[in-house]
């Protein structure tokens, strides 16, 4: 059961290699404290006992007079001189406290003096600021050393907290972020020095304010209440005081990182542009500059070009295609036409050079509708056909369903590897569960589907649904990022192919081809269109076939080139004459037709036709172990391994006696026995003589 990641844990993660909090640290830290405290009581029973010498000590009243009434003097006629008002005294315990001097002083955005300094000595002032911070500290964290900070104190510091500032989200018009930003800062700065209507000098409570590239219409303001936001606000234009909403600490950090651009544009792709008179027309991109901030694409063009020169558009004109002869002034280029300033390629298309901030793509492109794909193709069916067959294969593309194994491509979470458990639709998150190395159970993380890719891991068997290479399929041989690589299946591809992982699903097959399709089989035996040439099959795919020809050369068929093979009759014999038969265990042989690296090594027979044998063989790594051999290169295991001759029948000489006949025989020598290799006639017949004698 998966756990996820308390706080605790977190603190533990963060400050293992800090020590622990020193009792001498706390002893100093207690002793200032104390001195502080006696030091204070004191100088507040001194004042109450001047105060009390002052009074004589014989007053009924016991109210202590007010520090903030002055004295009458001793001399006058008034009878009220000794008489003092309630209103003049005051309480003990309503006494005005003294100020703590020793506390730290309230941080601001802005001091006095910044609107008198230049911006090099402001920026000189903070880093001195960010350098004595980073070598002392604060006065408490001076006292204490690193290894005597204790580890979950010490993490504690990272771990937000309840009386932290509170960073809370307003909705604003759109376009008008960063102009909010700008507006909100210069007028804390001016409250803060001075410059308002009452001339006072006043802390707005605006800790800091930001706004996010990434987040549309919103600006982030930093304080500790939610007064002090909507006090800023007041006055300003573009922004709803109403809409005001506290960040979750939780996902401020993921609010606060950078994400690239998920939705990347291709050659081939549809785009809005964003020009004046060109705003929202269709428009299809047909090159990337190297810059990857600028792209080339054609749109039908808006300009008055008959039998004018060159002239910029002053309005909004009708699409209309370029044609050359009816304009003025024109050059023809390689492949394009040029007219002033505009570029048209042959087909009548202007061709514009943008920003890929000036076109809408990706989510936010209106997807166009039959009628503006018959104006962009200029009415030719098949273009628009191909079209809206691929805008439907692209909107039935399945997100990332609970099951698959992602990668993370951006964030801190960047190349963490897990398995979807719960896929949320509201917020476009998903729950990855995640194993760690040293850890018995995963851990749970939330992330975003728009940073999520599919994740295949080497040796896992994919098909292609889209891009340049749909439908091939292949075996996964390295992924990174959101780039898979892969080892194709059909030979004649003859390279690895580079595609997009969120392209692919995984197979179910079990090896990397299919053993069938529809009647014929992998290793089944094949005639080609060619006469007297037959083949074996060594891979099947999904349109064509491969197959190894006698003189062991691949070739990729279609399945009507390929026809089926009857049984041969006729007996195939190897060197030493052994008849063979298909399913038989060869040893191959050394032989100026064998193939090179494959003498010694054994392999069974596959198919046999005439003097040739196809033979699957483990040693031959190609062509699915099968290899096309002559029959005089190989020998039978468990035949006949010599070509001995055999002994003509002798017949019994007239007058001769089988003893005789015998006897003769017993005088031949022990190495020219009948079965033997060194049998001769011409010795068989001088024994018979000299017999015969």
């Amino acid at each position: 059961m998966a756990e996820e990641v308390n706080y605790d844990e977190l603190a533990d993660l963060l400050g293992s290699n800090a020590g622990f909090m020193s009792e001498a640290a706390d002893g100093v830290v207690g002793k200032h404290e104390r001195d502080r405290l006696r030091k204070h009581k004191k100088h507040r029973r001194d004042k109450k006992r001047s105060r009390e010498e002052d009074n004589g000590g014989s007053s009924d009243d016991k109210r202590v007079k007010s520090k903030y009434v002055l004295d009458a003097a001793e001399s006058g006629d008034s009878n009220d001189e000794d008489e003092l008002s309630d209103a003049d005294l005051v309480d003990d315990d309503e006494e005005v406290e003294d100020v703590n001097y020793g506390d730290r002083p309230k941080r601001y955005m802005f001091h006095e003096g910044d609107d008198k300094k230049s911006v090099d000595e402001m920026a000189r002032y903070y880093e001195e600021v960010d350098r004595h911070y980073r070598r002392h500290g604060d006065n408490e964290d001076a006292l204490l050393t690193r290894s005597d900070l204790s580890s979950r104190r010490l993490a504690s510091q990272f771990l937000p907290r309840e009386d932290d500032p509170k960073v809370f989200a307003v909705k604003c018009r759109p376009r008008m972020s960063r102009m909010l930003v700008t507006r909100i800062v210069n007028k804390c700065y001016a409250y803060r020095v001075g410059r308002n209507y009452e001339h006072k000098k006043v802390d707005l409570g605006i800790i800091s304010v930001f706004a996010l590239d990434h987040v549309k219409e919103y600006i982030y303001v930093e304080a500790s209440r939610k007064r002090f936001v909507e006090n800023v606000l007041n006055g300003l234009d573009g922004v709803f005081r109403f809409n005001i909403a506290v960040v979750d600490p939780k996902e401020l950090l993921q609010t606060m990182e950078t994400r690239p651009s998920t939705q990347k544009v291709r050659v081939g792709d549809y785009v809005r542009l964003r020009q004046r008179f060109y705003r929202g027309d269709l428009a299809q991109v047909t090159a990337l500059h190297p810059d990857g901030v600028h792209i080339t694409c054609k749109v039908v063009p808006r300009e008055d070009f008959v039998q004018k020169p060159f002239n910029k558009a002053t309005k909004r004109l009708e699409p209309r295609f370029f044609t050359p002869r009816q304009a003025v002034d024109v050059r023809e280029m390689e492949n394009s036409y040029v007219w002033g300033d505009l570029h048209f390629d042959r087909e009548g298309y202007l061709l514009k050079t943008v920003s890929t901030r000036m076109v809408v793509s990706g989510a936010q492109l209106e997807q166009p509708s039959i009628e503006e794909l018959a104006r962009f193709y200029n009415d030719q069916r098949e273009k628009v056909e191909r079209a809206l067959r691929a805008a439907e294969a692209a909107a039935q593309v399945p997100p990332i369903s609970i099951g698959d194994s992602v990668r993370v491509t951006t964030g801190q979470l960047r190349n963490t590897i897990g398995v979807v458990e719960n896929v949320f639709t509201n917020t476009n998150t998903a729950v990855l569960t995640c194993t760690v190395p040293g850890r018995v159970q995963p851990i749970k993380v939330q992330v975003e589907l728009s940073a999520c890719t599919k994740h295949f891991s080497e040796g896992a068997h994919v098909v292609v649904e889209r891009g340049e290479h749909a439908g091939e399929s292949g075996t996964v041989v390295k992924s990174w990022g959101s780039i898979v690589l892969l080892f194709p299946d059909r030979a004649a591809v003859g390279a690895e192919l580079k595609v997009e992982a969120n392209d692919c699903h995984q197979s179910k097959l079990g090896s990397v081809s299919v053993h069938s399709k529809g009647v014929w089989q992998v290793f089944d035996l094949v005639s080609i269109t060619e006469p007297n040439c037959v083949g074996c099959i060594v891979r099947l795919n999904r349109s064509d076939v491969d197959v190894l020809t006698e003189n062991n050369d691949v070739r990729t068929l279609s399945y009507a080139q390929v026809n089926a093979v009857g049984r041969d009759t006729r007996q195939t014999t190897d060197c030493r004459e052994n008849t063979l038969s298909r399913g038989a265990e060869v040893h191959i042989q050394k032989h100026p037709w064998t193939p090179i690296g494959l003498e010694g090594q054994t392999g069974r027979i596959e198919h046999i036709f005439h003097r040739t044998i196809f033979v699957r063989c483990r040693a031959s790594p190609l062509h699915a172990n099968i290899v096309a051999l002559k029959a005089e290169c190989v020998l039978l295991i468990g035949g006949r391994k010599t070509t001995r001759r055999t002994a003509p029948a002798q017949e019994v000489a007239t007058g001769m006696s089988a003893d005789q006949y015998a006897a003769a025989a017993v005088r031949l020598s022990a190495g020219q026995s009948r079965d033997s290799e060194l049998w001769d006639e011409s010795s068989m017949m001088d024994v018979n003589a000299s017999a015969m004698a």
